[in-house]
């Protein structure tokens, strides 16, 4: 999913993601999620704004998505009845349908929808059935009750909300793990009392400690583990006896952990480092299917706080329970309200009425609350759901008259929708802001998001005179096919999820693999027609060319990562086995790296090359090399080994550059380090451009951008078409 808020503005070097999203969605206090002030249900916020430049900002749309429903405003009517019941009120309205995913298999893939109501007017390219992509244009903001507003919602059926959340209780079930197809965000850790806390942790990642524990848990508490550029924060909390949920100490934060994970991962389980890699990730083991914890019981010690001071916990227990922020869990105050049994308007939540009600603070965030209720755009159920105004109630001083009531469903049906194809009846509804910084969360692509990222028109030959080429939707459909789905596990493995890790992660990619067209290297090590070899170090890595997505060569690098996947995933071949590149045989020699070494005559002091021949060696009888093109797994997981294991500047790690920011030199720098020469530094920078500008959140609308390149001596203007792809 690709989400962003429906105004965009730049976002400041401080802001956090929480808060500019907040900032980009300014809420009428009256009129609130998910009641009103008068504590009537509300579906949506009231985003307040009021243009300040002859050029009014425009509403734009969340995420790629269907027109749904759109009806055009009666501007001239505003002002007259039955729309300006408390005031002018615009009509204009615009419902997208959505429908992307957030993890694997059907569980994945989910369907909601946006509404965009009080739309002063509407761009002349949005009508019913037409694609739109997220930032595009949708309106302008209109007038409700006579104030500059519009009203925004998100909302989704049963089947998509037990999906988006994965369950439809209030809390979660805290007696099992979370899910293991849907994994974003934070990890979660629920520690039941009795756990025990060591002083210093075990040498040499031991389960069992010596001496007494310091602590033991009196009561449950529940850890957070967050990663950002680096830093790892572990946070404790506990539950109040107020009921609401506190910090326990201050969170402790350890520098440089993440991009340090490979190297810990090594460290401490020797045994299988790929999959623990998974489990300093995510906490535990998710994708099991190719990946095995050797041994089953390893642990997973972390320090965190417990009440009254700190120590060494073993998160790998069965005892202790894990989860993600996609699992939605409870003490980061999410909770599912579906207790109001009534179909009227008039909250008659005991659940929400109870936390609105309530005197102690802190007060429950109802922002988090994900409520079902019924839909209010619906005109079949407009008198049944405001009946009760005729009665006595709290909401108004007194029934309304008749004629009053008459006026205010006049009004209300005049603002329904066609719901054809929408959910009817009683519908789920989420806190716009909260959804929408919650899945930014969720770098899980679908195959079609995917597929888009890929350039329609890109040059190659720089620094040369350039070839323009054309890449078609079709073609890139079925070239993602088989690799989208663990192309995501790659990425949320290897935390390569923020706008400019993956936009430049994705330029690399496209670059080595032809657009996704091959993953080995074309030509396969071998001469081309003419009986040279298309690069000088070709000649010694012959049938250990290029294979993955970020084609690994030479033997050295496919055995690193056989014993970063261990014997277990890539096994040796037997005696019979025939390697599917016949160069390799039970007895073929191969250079293991560049044997190629520069020496000084010391007579003559001119440079020679002389070939190191104890790089030699028999690969036999290690895995066949071609898995790591043939197998989608492989070769989606090899690159994200090969980016988070590089060595570089005495430090691993690729993320660390990408993290400095998205810019020539960061993409200039990542490149090196893909490819180690200036294969395709030209046209890496391009690609990179045209993945960033549809991941970001800017609004500056271009159809191409020539860019100054330098590489050295090397220079050129590098067109970056940024036509979008689409199908």
């Amino acid at each position: 999913m690709i989400i962003s808020p429906p105004l965009l503005r730049d976002k400041s070097d401080t802001e956090s993601d929480s808060a500019w999203v907040d900032r980009m969605i300014p809420v009428d206090t009256r009129r609130g999620f998910p009641v009103n002030a008068w504590h009537t249900w509300h579906g949506g916020v009231h985003l307040i704004h009021s243009d300040s430049t002859s050029r009014p900002e425009k509403i734009r749309a969340i995420a790629d998505g269907t027109v749904h429903f759109v009806r055009q405003p009666k501007f001239s009517q505003r002002d007259q009845p039955p729309y300006n019941y408390n005031g002018g009120t615009d009509c204009g309205c615009v419902v997208l349908k959505h429908e992307t995913e957030i993890g694997n298999g059907e569980n994945g893939k989910v369907t909601f929808f946006s509404l965009y109501m009080h739309l002063k007017t509407i761009d002349s390219t949005v009508s019913q059935g037409k694609t739109v992509y997220r930032k595009d244009p949708l309106g302008t903001v209109g007038q409700v009750d006579g104030a500059n507003a519009v009203h925004f919602q998100i909302f989704c059926d049963d089947a998509n909300l037990l999906k988006l959340v994965g369950r439809t209780e209030r809390e979660l079930n805290i007696t099992k793990d979370g899910r293991t197809d849907v994994v974003y965000g934070d990890m979660h850790f629920y520690l039941p009392a009795g756990i025990a806390f060591c002083e210093k942790v075990p040498e040499k990642n031991r389960m069992t400690t010596w001496g007494k524990a310091p602590y033991t848990s009196l009561e449950p508490l529940f850890i957070t583990m967050s990663f950002d550029k680096g830093k790892c924060t572990m946070t404790t909390r506990r539950q109040h006896q107020n009921g609401h949920y506190e910090t326990v100490g201050e969170a402790l934060v350890s520098e440089d952990y993440e991009y340090n994970l490979y190297k810990k991962a090594v460290e401490l389980y020797p045994d299988s480092p790929s999959a623990g890699y998974e489990m300093l990730r995510f906490g535990r083991i998710i994708n099991t299917e190719h990946e095995i914890l050797s041994p089953a019981d390893a642990p997973h010690w972390r320090e965190v706080n417990y009440p009254g001071g700190k120590g060494w916990v073993n998160l790998a227990v069965s005892e202790v329970k894990k989860f993600s922020d996609a699992d939605f869990p409870h003490w980061m105050e999410w909770q599912l309200i579906d207790d109001d049994s009534d179909s009227n308007s008039q909250c008659n939540s005991p659940t929400l009425l109870a936390q609105l009600n309530a005197e102690t603070e802190p007060q429950a965030d109802l922002s988090y609350a994900i409520c079902h209720f019924p839909f209010e755009w619906d005109s079949a159920t407009v008198e049944s759901r405001f009946n009760w105004l005729k009665l006595p109630n709290d909401a108004l001083e007194g029934p309304m008259s008749e004629e009053d009531w008459n006026k205010f469903i006049a009004h209300v049906k005049a603002l329904c929708i066609d719901m054809a194809g929408l959910p009817s009846g009683r519908v789920w509804h989420f806190e716009p802001r909260r959804f929408i910084t919650h899945f930014r969360k969720c770098g899980w692509l679908s195959q079609k998001e995917l597929v888009a990222l890929t350039p329609k028109f890109y040059y190659s030959g720089y620094p040369h005179t350039p070839r323009r080429s054309r890449v078609k939707w079709a073609d890139k459909f079925d070239d993602w096919q088989k690799y989208y789905e663990d192309f995501n596990k790659c990425c949320n493995k290897y935390s390569i999820l923020s706008v400019e890790r993956k936009s430049i992660f994705l330029g690399q990619i496209y670059i080595e693999t032809n657009m996704m067209a091959k993953t080995e290297e074309i030509g396969k090590g071998k001469k081309n027609r003419n009986g040279t070899w298309p690069v000088p170090a070709m000649e010694y890595y012959q049938s250990f060319y290029g294979r993955g997505l970020m084609q690994l060569t030479w033997p050295s690098n496919y055995e690193s990562y056989m014993k970063y996947r261990t014997k277990i995933s890539l096994p040796d071949v037997n005696q019979g086995y025939k390697y599917v590149d016949d160069r390799i045989t039970l007895t073929s020699h191969h250079y293991w790296s560049d044997p190629r070494e520069i020496i000084i005559d010391k007579r003559t002091h001119k440079k020679e090359v002389v070939i190191n021949e104890s790089l030699s060696k028999i690969w036999y009888p290690r895995f066949d090399p071609d898995i790591i093109s043939s197998d989608s797994y492989c070769a989606t997981d090899s690159a994200g080994f090969y980016w988070v294991s590089k060595h570089h500047d005495g430090k691993i790690n690729i993320n660390r550059e990408a993290d400095k920011g998205f810019s020539e030199k960061s993409i200039g720098r990542c490149s090196v380090l893909v490819n180690g020469g200036g294969f395709g530094y030209f046209e890496r920078q391009a690609y990179c451009r045209y993945v960033y500008y549809f991941l970001c959140d800017t609004v500056d609308m271009k159809n191409s951008e020539i860019v100054p390149i330098s590489r050295g001596r090397a220079s050129a203007n590098v067109t970056v078409d940024y036509t979008r792809q689409c199908d």
